[in-house]
């Protein structure tokens, strides 16, 4: 059997170093699985639609033998048990299953279930662990639920403990960690002899799932601009980014919406304004963490899904315009902040708006990148106005 290749989409618990992944890449050998090339394209702090922009750009995903998903704990947090975004979000994780083996059929997926400290899967069946469970039925693909094992094999005290996570969002490294490997190592032992699943993909649960969205890219951005990619780098990620200050982003969306817009967060990052249908809303982009003038994950989504209010998953009217720009100033009665980002007092200086792509569904048309024209701060009609038309 030739060395088994990887690629690994999630949050920050597959980001982190030394953390469950090189521990069980390194236990999957134990067992006899030699683990080749890996492509890890986690950024910690994202969901499913992180997820699924990056496998939308991901140049070698139909080289993969397996696919690991590890993001039940972000999108738990974001999405939670509401009706309306729950739906919304098994639109995205189907989407990332359908677009994986639309590109490659004999892909093995193995979705990872994590646990937060003091979790509703102590006492419950929590929704998006159980819509991940039944997707993956559905597509025939596989699911690592790891609180499940381990509560089966360590039992409840343990799992319990708060020792047993560093934070409310993470296993305790090296030992819980390890504990999670195992788990981990057993499934990628699994993937490697299963045979491919056969036969054509079967009908989506839901038909207006994601796996067909499409993206918009830095590099697109430059081109209309006429600039130059900017390349931002930390210790641990590097991406190259289109300087959206100076400039004003328009495009059309034909039966879909914007699903969202991947930015990098440093300490300069200012406030988004998004003007859909002429209605004008904000959104935070500042992240905790920012330190040394970089949030260290580098880059962040910002989900779109407060633009549509309760047309979320009903339907989005054809022919919507969109305007993209740094607000002037953030005003309160338009500003969204994100469950995992900051309101904060604005950047000092000069702020930026470094994006690295969209994520949309439908069909996008007229997309242009024009110098920004300052216009005149919304007024509190205007105000009123975007606050109403959320739903619209």
């Amino acid at each position: 059997m030739r060395p088994l290749r990887v690629t690994v989409i999630g949050g920050s618990n597959t980001v982190m170093e030394p953390g469950y992944l090189g521990q069980s890449l390194r236990a999957a050998a134990l067992r006899g699985v030699e683990i080749g090339e890996v492509e890890n394209l986690a950024i910690g702090g994202t969901t499913s639609a992180c997820g699924l922009y990056r496998l939308k750009t991901a140049a070698r995903l139909e080289e993969s033998d397996v696919l690991l998903i590890e993001f039940a704990l972000n999108d738990a947090f974001i999405y939670g048990d509401e009706r309306r975004p729950t739906r919304h979000w098994a639109r995205l994780y189907e989407g990332l299953l359908c677009h994986a083996l639309a590109r490659n059929p004999k892909l093995k997926i193995v979705s990872l279930v994590f646990g937060a400290r003091s979790g509703s899967f102590l006492q419950s069946v929590p929704a998006i662990d159980a819509g991940i469970h039944y997707l993956s039925a559905w597509y025939g693909t596989s699911v690592v639920d790891v609180s499940r094992e381990l509560l089966r094999r360590h039992g409840r005290e343990v799992v319990e403990h708060p020792g047993f996570y560093a934070d409310q969002g993470h296993y305790a490294r090296p030992l819980a960690t390890a504990m999670v490997a195992e788990i981990v190592a057993d499934a990628l032992v699994e993937a490697a002899y299963a045979p491919p699943r056969a036969g054509a993909l079967p009908e989506p649960v839901d038909p207006a799932e994601f796996g067909s969205a499409g993206v918009v890219e830095a590099a697109d951005l430059t081109a209309l601009a006429g600039t130059k990619l900017r390349r931002f780098e930390n210790r641990r990620f590097g991406f190259d980014g289109f300087d959206a200050e100076a400039h004003e982003i328009h495009f059309r969306l034909s039966g879909g919406q914007l699903l969202g817009l991947l930015y990098v967060a440093e300490a300069a990052t200012g406030t988004l304004e998004i003007e859909r249908n002429g209605a004008v809303r904000q959104a935070a982009l500042a992240k905790g963490g920012v330190t040394a003038g970089h949030f260290r994950f580098l880059a962040a989504l910002l989900p779109a899904d407060f633009l549509y209010g309760t047309a979320l998953v009903s339907g989005q009217p054809d022919g919507a315009t969109y305007r993209l720009r740094l607000a002037a100033a953030p005003d309160p009665a338009l500003l969204h902040v994100p469950k995992d980002s900051l309101a904060g007092p604005p950047p000092s200086g000069a702020a930026t708006l470094p994006i690295l792509g969209l994520l949309h569904s439908g069909t996008l048309s007229d997309l242009a990148v024009r110098p920004r024209t300052e216009l005149a701060a919304p007024s509190r009609s205007q105000s009123s106005l975007a606050s109403q038309s959320v739903a619209a």
